[in-house]
Order: structure tokens, then sequence, then C-alpha cells
């Protein structure tokens, strides 16, 4: 049977327990200390039947990316587990090389030094590693709760829903085709070419005070939102006028708090969004604006107090082992459901809190 047959976007959660695990990055042994606290073997099995959903952004940044694509891959083709598509395994399907993902291509990158070592991939596992990011789905859902990596948007939902997609990088190629399309035919396009043409070499700079670009600015916004795919695994994005570094580049869009103005009933978990997890943010764990401002480590945000993000910095856990920062400041974590309960790679245990309490 063909893919065009065989891959399914939309997945259905399973009725039993669940147990939701956040961005990896490349943290083998954070996940596999996670997953003896949470009672798993190492097929994704436990002995009470519940069921691990990945949240995506499994690689990269991390000491072994190779080791923990394996050990997921194993449990979602055992049918223990179900993982959806993280913007970090996209980029690497649509051939990207981005900041922190050089264990990948076995390529030196200029800045992926400050990750440290990082285990690298055989050629040979390339392509079958390839095949398993391009099978993955990107929302998996029931009537109880909804699982994306990035944003709920329904918009974008319902369009991937409708589409008998025969692969992820044909569409998300198409949708950008279109998107060109619409870019060049906008009345600000020859301003962002100007832009471009005088700042494009000093945006992966960070040494260079790169000003607001207003229309690469917006030109980024309009290809952010047109394309589902891109709103799904990395978020809502909005223009602003403020530029900051991060991932290797100036940027100019911010991530927007969309669960602000998410009013649907069903309850959301997401990762992709670094959440810090002291009452007290590190500064070295800044990204931008912070996303979470006001809202306490373990509470569940947005209009109707029904999303959580399970991302608590994971990804930065080499600055930890740099000496950046101190031992102890980022977190993988798990959300238990339908307890609500959040458990982390340390064994700790934590109640989520103010589920339901509405902030608008």
């Amino acid at each position: 049977m063909n893919k065009f047959h065989t891959y399914q976007a939309i997945v259905t959660l399973p009725p039993t327990s669940l147990d939701i695990i956040g961005d990896i990055h490349g943290e083998y042994e954070a996940l596999r200390q996670l997953l003896l606290h949470l009672g798993y073997d190492s097929l994704g099995r436990h002995a009470a039947g519940r069921t691990l959903v990945f949240i995506g952004d499994l690689c990269d940044r991390g000491p072994d990316s190779p080791a923990v694509v394996r050990l997921v891959q194993g449990m979602v083709n055992a049918g223990n587990a179900i993982c959806v598509l993280g913007n970090h395994e996209l980029n690497i399907l649509r051939g990207l090389r981005k900041d922190g993902n050089s264990w990948f291509w076995d390529e030196a990158a200029d800045g992926d030094e400050k990750f440290g070592k990082m285990r690298v991939l055989a050629k040979a596992e390339r392509q079958p590693m390839l095949d398993f990011f391009a099978s993955l789905p990107i929302v998996a859902c029931n009537s109880q709760l909804r699982v994306v990596h990035a944003a709920w948007h329904t918009p974008s939902v319902n369009e991937i829903g409708s589409q008998a997609l025969t692969s992820i990088v044909e569409y998300f190629d198409e949708r950008e085709r279109q998107t060109n399309d619409v870019i060049r035919s906008d009345s600000r396009f020859q301003y962002y070419v100007a832009e471009q043409k005088q700042w494009r070499v000093h945006i992966p700079d960070a040494a260079q005070a790169v000003p607001f670009l207003g229309a690469t600015a917006y030109m980024r916004e309009l290809r952010q939102m047109a394309n589902p795919l891109r709103v799904l695994t990395s978020g809502v994005e909005t223009a602003d006028s403020e530029t900051f570094f991060s991932g290797g580049e100036w940027r100019f869009v911010q991530r927007a708090r969309w669960w602000d103005t998410y009013t649907e009933a069903v309850p959301v978990l997401i990762g992709h969004y670094w959440r810090n997890p002291q009452d007290t943010p590190v500064s070295a764990l800044s990204r931008g604006r912070d996303l979470f401002a006001g809202v306490a480590p373990y509470d569940w945000h947005g209009a109707r107090g029904n999303v959580f993000c399970v991302d608590y910095c994971v990804g930065a856990r080499f600055l930890e082992r740099s000496g950046v920062m101190a031992q102890g400041q980022t977190r993988l974590a798990a959300m238990r459901w339908p307890e609500r309960t959040l458990m982390f790679d340390s064994g700790q245990q934590v109640a989520s809190r103010n589920f339901g309490r509405r902030t608008g």
C-alpha cells in the first residue's frame, strides 16, 4: 500500500490514560529517567495499560538525538506510543541546516559548538529516520483532549484534515509556492527586497545590531500564517517593532499567545515554547518576549484555562553542562492525563493548577 493511503495527518488518541512527553531535544538520559519514573519499559509498555504520546522536537541541540529517535520510533512501531511532528523534525525533512541539527548531516556548523559534543547519525540511518519523520501525524486528538506541537489553530487543522496528503514535504512546498506568488504580488515586496539586499548577510550574525525591518517582518508573518504546517508546528506569529536574536538569526516576528483567544472547550497540550520551570525566570533561557509572564510554572493558561505547555526548557540543558547556568534549571516533563499531574525526569511529581480557570 502506498503512502497516499497510509499517511494520516490527524490521528485519534486512544481511550487509555496517557502520558504526554514534552520536547526532548536529544536528551536521551533525561528521557530514560523520565520513562523509568513513569513506569514504561524500553518498548513503551506500561503495566497499567497507559499510552505514551510524544509532542515532537525529539531531536537537535542535545548530546544524543539518534538514540532518542530510535527509542521513540521503536515504541511507535510497536504500537505503544504516538508521536506528533515538531518543527525540528520538519526542518530536517525539508533538508534545512538549522541551529543544533548538524548531528543529522554530519557537517560542521557555525555556532553548533556551543551545544557540546553531539552524537552523529550514521549516513546509512538517514533515510530510515527521514521515513519515520515523514510518517508522523501533525495532530493527535479525541473528544477529550488535543495534542499538537505548537498551536491549535482551527482553520489550519481543518485545512490539513481536508487533504489527502501523499507527503508532508510536498504539501509544505506547494503551500510555500502559493505563498511566494502572494508575496511577489504584494505592494510591500519591493521594500522587502531592498531590506534583504542590505541586511541579509547580517541576519545570522549575533554581533551585528540589525534594526527592525518592517517589510521583512510583514512578509515573515504572512509566510508563517499562510501555511497550516508552519502554524501547527511552530505557532502563530505576528510582526513586532523589536528585534531579538534566537535560533541562530535575528527575528522580526514574535510568537503569539494564541491560547489567550482559544475559547473552545477541549483542552490542548503543546510543547515548543520553552516554558521556564522556575517562579523567577532564568535570563539565560529568554527567547524574546516571555509568553508566560503572569503564569505560574505549573498553571494551565489561556482564555479558558485549558491549554498547557509541557516544554520546560530541556532543550537548553547544554547551558547547564557548559556552566552558563546552574544544574537543575531545565527539566524534561510529562503531563499525566486525565490526572493532570506533571512528572519530571528528576522523579518529582507536581499537580498542575488552575485547570479551567478563565482569564478573560
